[in-house]
């Protein structure tokens, strides 16, 4: 007979991906916006923009681990993760209105400004998002349930993502394309990520609270048994490398993506058109990942989709800038595989928790699930500073004609950067080992260590 696991209910699960709307409103704001917002807006050097993206990544490093054991470490009257997301939501939507704030200094103060305000939300957007993702695993047990779950995240992030891919471009234009459009459009999103991880929190208080807390078992988790839920955890470490990978492509073309319609196709009016296709093609998708997960597999979905996306991205490197239809049949395709890669990734970070308990005896949501989140942000940063010095090096200049050099350069960036990074992603994957019955298999053992912890221990007593 099949193994019933704990499952979360509907409605629950329908509040807990309302917080991909402000976790993707945030992320997409910032890896698609913030470096032409700091280079065509406030003036800034792109090599200096690259330069402040990786500085606030190498401060990720640390941060991003230590934020997972303080989480799983956390006990209070609201639970173990969601304090984080209660009480850190709103200093996030306050620091996204900063980041989109011209101050009236001069370059070096400018410079100033950047580096104190994008790290700042780097930081906390870590004390948010960790919490965040660290509850799936928390609401369910069932590996079906948790590809469900995060599904309902990205149809929930692809509302918010098409907020900032459909409507940004439009929507500072109509409020005057200058810095107080881009300030207005920034607490418009602030207000609307607050709000979501409110409704999220509310969704997840049934599964992680007080009382749960206090009737788990093994919480003190030592600083060396946090590190082997890490460097012990195979799957984690294939998964963190392909997603990694996929996020470098990801970020690199989505940053150099507004440089590309407005100086090489020299039409900035296709973002928004490109923005809906995906929200159009990409959110009924969604909707098929858990099936098609259920039937195949997380780890060839992951496989297969990745390999397409590979061609697809490298095509864009040999259809001319005059061809608006291939383009937009380009990114239609992208759009239609992109959410497999995605969605599924997120759903395995949960089955590597259970590995992490399997291989240590030790569970680790918020250790396991920040490892996660610092390799999504070390890839966009890597794909945002590739890009600032890839534009620098080749003599982009804000606001002019660009040279036929440069035009090149943006395209290349397009089109090889997320086909060398999906590239990556596959050889990673292929030595993945989390099969759909070797999973069943981690759960019982993991219960029966469970049971056994539990049996000592009322001998004890």
């Amino acid at each position: 007979m099949d193994k019933i696991y704990k499952r979360a209910r509907v409605n629950e699960v329908l509040k807990y991906g309302v917080g991909g709307i402000g976790s993707n409103v945030a992320f997409m704001l910032v890896m698609m916006y913030l470096m032409f917002f700091y280079t065509d807006v406030l003036g800034i050097n792109a090599a200096a923009v690259g330069g402040l993206f990786l500085v606030a990544r190498i401060i990720d490093a640390v941060t991003d681990p230590l934020m997972g054991m303080i989480a799983d470490r956390t006990k209070s009257r609201w639970g173990k993760f969601r304090p984080w997301i209660i009480f850190g939501a709103p200093v996030l939507g306050i620091l996204v209105i900063m980041m989109f704030t011209a101050p009236n200094l001069s370059s070096t103060g400018k410079l100033i400004y950047i580096y104190i305000t994008y790290i700042l939300y780097s930081i906390v957007s870590t004390v948010v998002n960790i919490p965040y993702h660290s509850l799936t695993p928390v609401l369910s047990e069932d590996p079906d349930q948790r590809t469900v779950i995060a599904t309902t995240k990205q149809i929930f992030g692809n509302v918010g993502s098409a907020f900032i891919t459909i409507g940004a471009v439009p929507i500072t234009n109509a409020l005057g394309g200058d810095a107080r459009a881009w300030k207005i459009y920034g607490i418009i999103c602030a207000i609307i990520i607050v709000i979501s991880f409110f409704v999220c929190a509310s969704g997840a208080k049934e599964y992680d609270n007080h009382e749960t807390i206090t009737n788990r078992k093994n919480q003190n988790i030592k600083f060396i048994e946090q590190l082997r839920l890490i460097v012990n955890n195979k799957a984690l470490l294939m998964l963190m490398i392909a997603f990694g990978t996929d996020m470098i492509a990801y970020a690199g073309a989505s940053a150099v993506n507004i440089y590309y319609f407005t100086y090489a196709v020299n039409r900035p009016d296709l973002i928004a058109v490109v923005g809906a296709f995906a929200l159009v093609i990409g959110l009924p998708i969604t909707f098929f990942v858990p099936f098609l997960s259920k039937k195949f597999g997380k780890k060839k979905i992951y496989m297969f989709s990745s390999t397409v996306l590979l061609f697809i991205s490298a095509s864009l490197f040999f259809i001319p800038f005059t061809s608006i239809k291939l383009i937009l049949l380009q990114a239609v395709l992208a759009a239609a595989f992109a959410p497999f890669t995605g969605v599924v990734g997120w759903a395995i970070l949960a089955d590597c928790v259970e590995y992490g308990e399997w291989v240590t005896g030790k569970r680790g949501e918020g250790t396991v699930s920040s490892q996660l989140t610092f390799i999504n942000k070390v890839g966009m940063a890597l794909g945002g500073f590739i890009v600032g010095i890839l534009l620098a090096a080749v003599g982009y200049e804000e606001g002019v004609a660009q040279t036929e050099q440069t035009l090149k350069a943006i395209v290349g960036i397009k089109a090889l950067l997320p086909a060398a990074g999906y590239l990556c992603s596959i050889i990673s994957m292929s030595f993945y080992p989390i099969t759909k019955e070797f999973y069943h298999k981690m759960i019982t053992d993991n219960e029966k260590r469970r049971n056994s912890i539990n049996e000592s221990a009322k001998e004890l007593a």
